[in-house]
């Protein structure tokens, strides 16, 4: 997540090593204005997996695979000598082993116990929103594998494409592959990005120029098939702009710009992931209603929340809170998230905690909820947590609330 303007946020000095080494134009949804709106000119073919009919362009799983360190399909959209660089070759080997020691250490742990201590919550919601997510969808998909949609946010930037078939990219690859490696290393280490780090990382005079990258390579990591690509923004009364390519939305002045990537899982169900880039502090939510409205358009949904700098303890964070708290059917959520505190307030939830909580991450201390560390000492609906994740990242350290609204 990258940081917002509040001055005690500092960036997080860890170092662990893992991998080897908006005014609102577009085409609107579904009915454009054409004095207003662009058309939507992407070529795609249709497939129709169960009751839906999909928009699918192959060259877009491709570049995820090239991109995941994967190797192509047949009948591959890229060209061939892209796979037989060295600099692919050196990215694609040891990255390949990592995550196959990534997936079956914590992966495989988180994926069990999604499926018996989530498993009500994932059997009743299939939107989950994400804030302060950066471009963390490695660790929603895996709690929640049976969502079909997922709104992301955050302040870093969605980016564009890589130009793999151009002789200056090809010639550049070896710092494209050195990036996304940097760029990996605290999320898969410690289970979230690094403010510091994504400012560097996500620049957009680098390839890596924006959370798509990281999007996509985690997609495809994760077994899925990726169906197609959008540039999207938010009209002001919540409906979809889409644009016909990245460089047509980056000239526009937007408030959100945003991805729609739509995916297809190893069980052929079509999914969809919108990532945008906006600021949800209480001053850009009351200068962007078109967000709000996006996200109260989905009707219920559920939250997951983690390493959100304890924001949403603070009053400049009351909208996007309150945004979560009446709309959302569960809340998954570490200590830096909302505090207890409001859910208690209203009055409406149960709650079950998991893991431990010694009280907020170092730089965070003066964020300590009394309350919640009497839940955890009491020992009333508090259960054990088979792996770490948040700030305070190793197992047996780790916690996180569970909060189901009373019907």
């Amino acid at each position: 997540m990258r940081a917002y303007p509040i001055n005690r946020i500092a960036g997080l000095a860890l170092a662990i090593s893992l991998i080897a080494c908006g005014g609102n134009k577009g085409t609107k949804d579904p009915k454009p204005a054409a004095d207003t709106l662009k058309k939507d000119t992407t070529k795609v073919v249709t497939v129709a997996p169960k009751k839906e009919s999909l928009l699918i362009e192959r060259k877009y799983d491709d570049i995820a695979r090239y991109i995941g360190g994967l190797a192509q399909k047949p009948g591959s959209t890229l060209n061939p000598e892209l796979s037989k660089s060295k600099a692919w070759k050196s990215y694609s080997e040891p990255f390949n082993k990592s995550w196959k020691n990534y997936d079956s250490t914590r992966l495989s742990v988180m994926r069990a116990w999604s499926k018996t201590d989530l498993a009500e919550m994932n059997k009743n919601e299939t939107n989950i929103f994400y804030p302060f997510a950066g471009a963390d969808i490695l660790n929603a998909y895996t709690l929640f594998p049976h969502a079909t949609q997922f709104v992301m946010v955050g302040l870093e930037p969605v980016g564009s494409l890589p130009e793999l078939e151009g002789k200056h990219y090809k010639d550049s690859l070896n710092n494209y592959f050195h990036n996304i490696n940097n760029s990996l290393t605290s999320i898969l280490n410690f289970s979230f990005f690094r403010t510091k780090s994504m400012r560097l990382d996500f620049n957009k005079q680098n390839e890596l120029n924006g959370t798509i990258h990281i999007l996509l390579l985690f997609l495809t990591r994760t077994g899925n098939t990726i169906a197609g690509i959008t540039p999207v923004s938010v009209h002001s009364d919540g409906s979809l702009a889409r644009y016909p390519d990245f460089d047509s939305m980056r000239k526009d002045s937007l408030k959100s710009k945003g991805v729609e990537i739509r995916f297809v899982d190893a069980d052929s169900v079509i999914k969809k992931v919108y990532y945008f880039s906006t600021n949800i502090a209480n001053d850009g939510m009351a200068s962007n209603k078109g967000f709000t409205a996006f996200v109260k358009g989905m009707g219920h949904y559920n939250t997951y929340l983690k390493s959100a700098s304890c924001l949403m303890h603070e009053a400049g964070f009351s909208s996007i809170r309150n945004l979560i708290l009446d709309g959302s059917n569960y809340v998954l959520e570490d200590d830096s998230g909302i505090p207890l505190k409001f859910f208690t307030e209203k009055g409406n939830w149960d709650f079950t905690f998991y893991g431990t909580y010694t009280g907020a991450y170092a730089i965070f201390h003066h964020n300590f909820q009394k309350d919640l560390s009497d839940a955890y000492k009491a020992g009333k609906n508090v259960k054990e947590l088979p792996f770490g994740i948040g700030y305070k990242f190793k197992k047996g350290e780790s916690n996180l609330m569970l909060a189901k609204k009373k019907k």
